[in-house]
């Protein structure tokens, strides 16, 4: 597993996303993970430290566990089936640990209010990470090398298609990479 955190959350030409980083590695290769209008809001608040008056869902759901006498011990963004998420939320409970599926960005969103990590597994990272920004001079001479199979190609093209931003292709050619893996 990877502790992520978020490196940013922006209003993209195909929606908003959120875009997670390993905290332990250098590079600009983020998840970008598409959520809805109301989890980003949710997420953004939360990061920006702003307190509804009223509780919202999230608030909601992290009180209501901290009454119970539990906490939130860390969420686990675990799976990757196609274009969709899948993530867990650990809950540490006076009867033990208990594991909740969710949403990632409901899991975002409740980690950032409970204070504790986000994970990632490292075969969510492998399929769906994608370069973002300035490369490295590593990565630039990796990019400049011609595609030797295939594969290495789809994934130049989502390098390229994300470093220009153009998430609708990079999300097309993640497909693509995924179909081709599956039948190889």
């Amino acid at each position: 597993m990877l502790e992520v955190t978020i490196s940013d959350v922006s209003i993209t030409n195909v929606g908003f996303a959120i875009f997670l980083k390993p905290t332990d590695r250098e590079g600009n290769r983020v998840v970008p993970i598409f959520i809805g209008p109301l989890e980003t809001y949710s997420i953004s608040s939360a990061l920006d430290g702003v307190k509804p008056p009223r509780p919202n869902t999230h608030d909601l759901l992290v009180s209501m566990i901290a009454e119970l006498k539990s906490s939130v011990r860390h969420v686990i963004i675990n799976d990757i089936v196609g274009n969709v998420f899948y993530a867990r939320i650990v809950l540490q409970t006076p009867a033990g640990l208990v594991e909740l599926d969710a949403r990632p960005s409901d899991s975002v969103a409740i980690a950032l209010r409970a204070h504790c990590p986000i994970f990632m597994s490292e075969k969510v990272y492998q399929e769906a990470a994608v370069l973002l920004g300035e490369e490295s001079a590593q990565e630039v001479e990796e990019v400049k090398e011609e595609p030797r199979s295939e594969l290495e190609r789809l994934k130049q093209a989502l390098d390229q298609a994300v470093a220009a931003e153009n998430f609708e292709e990079a999300a097309r050619l993640r497909d693509r990479i995924n179909a081709y893996m599956k039948e190889n």
